[in-house]
């Protein structure tokens, strides 16, 4: 028999809060059992001896004192030494047997296992011993919630023999059960203590307490009797060697991967026990993915009928310029000039116009002479030199009609166009006979207002002045604009230079319209931007009401959370189980959701009569996404249930 304790308080307190409200629970409590030993701690209720029991078992810490089990003083380990040493030498039975009531008998009785890292076919073989001892291989694969009050309690004690503990706890392991039941787990508690395992058992029952071998008495914290009648250990010399002794040479990186896989496989378990919930948290992450693959992808099929219209609509327009400073005096520019007949006899030409601009500090434009008043308005919006053919390329129109025309007379008139927003900022009300205004000094005649600006909507805010109107201004940035059959720009701008200029084309200089090719890319980008803030939107809907959900569940789980840590999880490992829950939820929804949201694209397009657009990359997006989201929701619920106090969830 060995003489050494495998517990041993000396002078053990544990005090709860401070000040007036300090309540002591354990007052310097000295205890020493012996291996093999069969005690019952007993007591009235609120006495210390659950208190008591969190102490003995390490889910509580002491206040003062010192607390050696198997030799090791535990108030100098870590946490994490602690979660190994309660794993390897403790074993635990609960009064409501702590039952994972959606998994089976089988699962259950491994979970200390699963905490451990056993390999899963040396988990069997245990678990399949410790269910046989207890008389229930028959309903090993039956679930926890099908199983009777006493059946439940006899897992438990299975669940606490299967890791092979030097020292079984078990907290009023009969309370909840008629005498039959009683006496059959308090038989087998005996048959495990015949067979060298410590017994330490907490009950204010009697007749448990009677089948003991030794009974100490705790009230109000103290230890007020200890009949002291340690029975000598008859098979301590045949116990066998504790498996863990062997397990803890195994692979820790191995061990570590089981518990993970243990994770994953209980992440799926739970999900599929509570199906109703699972399918909720399914349907949120899902919407949240498929929102955004849908929308990322109805976005990009969009653009690709916008980029498509553009062309085909708009990107017929080729700007021709001269290299040469002095081209607008040597009628480079001139509406029936050499250049202007030479791009109009190519094909795909439909029209050319001149356009050129001069600064409105220079034209200064006025509504009376300079010095007729005191003070008058100053035309400050764009000056335009344009002849009828410009107007006819943007598809503007004047009112009168035949007011453009005058702006290419043969004649050479000085005449005007007035945007509706110049004419109102000069203050002409009408047109025609008499209607003028001022050009640096000079008279021009108003003889229209333009009516439509076509493709240029700054006409309206512009004057438009004929060439013979501008006298000596200087114009600025002078072009011929050709409108060209849709498709004809790229053709036109090699062929231009050469009809032009035949000996020299790099003295014809060509732009297309790029401002409409930015506002295609513009348009993806801007179009790209907002789906894309709806979707996190979406995602972020998603995951708070996930969230919500989870932290409830964790609430609900407060005792899987208290009998995990009793057993020796840490709290990674608690943090891990739910994160997981979280993945596996997120993951089923983001394919779901990647599926859900390229048939939308599809169907949308189908009804716009579009080309659906989808990169690839989108799905993996997708399932990107609802992982991310479902570790998002997870995280502080999964914080919640790792810093959960063992002791006082126990308790709980």
């Amino acid at each position: 028999m060995s003489t050494e304790p495998v517990i041993e308080l000396d002078d053990v307190s544990r005090v709860f809060g401070s000040g007036p409200t300090q309540t002591t629970a354990l007052n310097s409590v000295s205890l020493r059992v012996m291996p093999g030993e069969f005690v019952a701690i007993i007591g009235p209720s609120g006495s210390g001896k659950s208190t008591l029991l969190n102490v003995l078992g390490l889910l509580d810490r002491s206040t003062s004192g010192h607390y050696r089990l198997n030799g090791v003083d535990v108030q100098l380990l870590g946490e994490s030494e602690r979660n190994r040493l309660r794993n390897e030498t403790l074993g635990f039975v609960f009064q409501d047997s702590r039952m994972l009531l959606m998994d089976t008998a089988a699962g259950n009785a491994s979970l200390g296992l699963k905490v451990r890292g056993t390999p899963w076919a040396a988990r069997a073989s245990r678990v399949g011993v410790a269910l046989h001892r207890l008389g229930l291989m028959h309903r090993m694969s039956e679930r926890a919630i099908n199983l009777s009050g006493g059946e439940r309690q006899r897992v438990a004690i299975a669940r606490a023999i299967a890791t092979q503990p030097a020292v079984i706890l078990a907290d009023e392991p009969t309370g909840a059960l008629d005498s039959k039941n009683s006496d059959s787990i308090i038989a087998h508690l005996r048959e495990l203590n015949q067979q060298g395992v410590t017994v330490v058992i907490i009950t204010h029952d009697t007749t448990v307490a009677a089948a003991a071998d030794r009974r100490v008495e705790i009230v109000d914290g103290a230890i007020v009797s200890d009949s002291d009648h340690a029975r000598a250990n008859e098979l301590e010399n045949t116990r066998r060697e504790p498996a863990v002794e062997r397990e803890r040479g195994r692979s820790a990186r191995k061990r570590f991967f089981i518990r993970l896989w243990d994770e994953f496989c209980d992440a799926l378990s739970v999900h599929s026990s509570k199906p109703a919930r699972a399918l909720l948290l399914l349907t949120a992450f899902m919407l949240g993915a498929g929102g955004l693959v849908c929308s990322i992808g109805i976005s990009e099929s969009a653009a690709a009928q916008v980029t498509e219209r553009l062309t085909r609509a708009s990107l017929d327009e080729v700007v021709v310029r001269s290299a040469s400073a002095s081209a607008y005096d040597e009628g480079f520019y001139a509406p029936e000039g050499k250049a202007a007949s030479a791009i109009a006899g190519l094909e795909g030409v439909k029209g050319t116009g001149f356009v050129a601009k001069i600064s409105a500090a220079e034209a200064r434009i006025t509504l009376l002479p300079s010095g007729a008043v005191a003070s008058q308005p100053v035309f400050g919006g764009p000056i335009l030199i344009a002849d009828a053919g410009y107007l006819d390329v943007l598809g503007a129109a004047a009112s009168p009609s035949h007011a453009t025309d005058l702006l290419s007379a043969s004649w050479a008139p000085r005449v005007a166009l007035l945007g509706v927003d110049a004419a109102a900022s000069l203050g002409v009300g009408t047109t025609g006979p008499g209607a003028q205004v001022w050009v640096d000094g000079e008279p021009v005649d108003v003889v229209g207002v333009i009516a439509e600006t076509g493709r240029n909507p700054e006409l309206r805010d512009s004057i438009v002045l004929s060439q013979a109107a501008t006298g000596n201004l200087t114009p600025d940035n002078a072009s011929l604009v050709v409108r060209t059959v849709p498709g004809y720009p790229a053709a036109l701008s090699e062929a231009i230079p050469l009809a032009v200029n035949p000996g020299d084309p790099s003295q014809v200089r060509i732009e297309t319209v790029a401002d409409l090719r930015n506002l295609r890319f513009g348009v993806a980008t801007d179009l790209g931007t907002l789906v894309g803030i709806v979707s996190v939107l979406l995602l972020l809907l998603a995951s708070m009401s996930s969230a919500i959900a989870m932290y409830l569940s964790v609430q609900a789980r407060s005792p899987e959370i208290a009998l995990r840590r009793a057993l020796g999880a840490s709290r990674g490992s608690v943090w891990r189980l739910f994160t997981m829950e979280g993945l596996v939820i997120g993951a089923a929804g983001g394919v779901s959701g990647a599926a859900l949201g390229v048939c939308a694209v599809v169907v949308v397009c189908m009804l716009q009569g579009w080309t659906p657009t989808l990169s690839p990359s989108v799905l993996v997006l997708g399932l990107f996404a609802g992982c991310a989201s479902g570790v998002c929701s997870a995280t502080y619920p999964a914080i919640v249930a790792a810093r959960a106090d063992p002791a006082i969830a126990i308790r709980g």
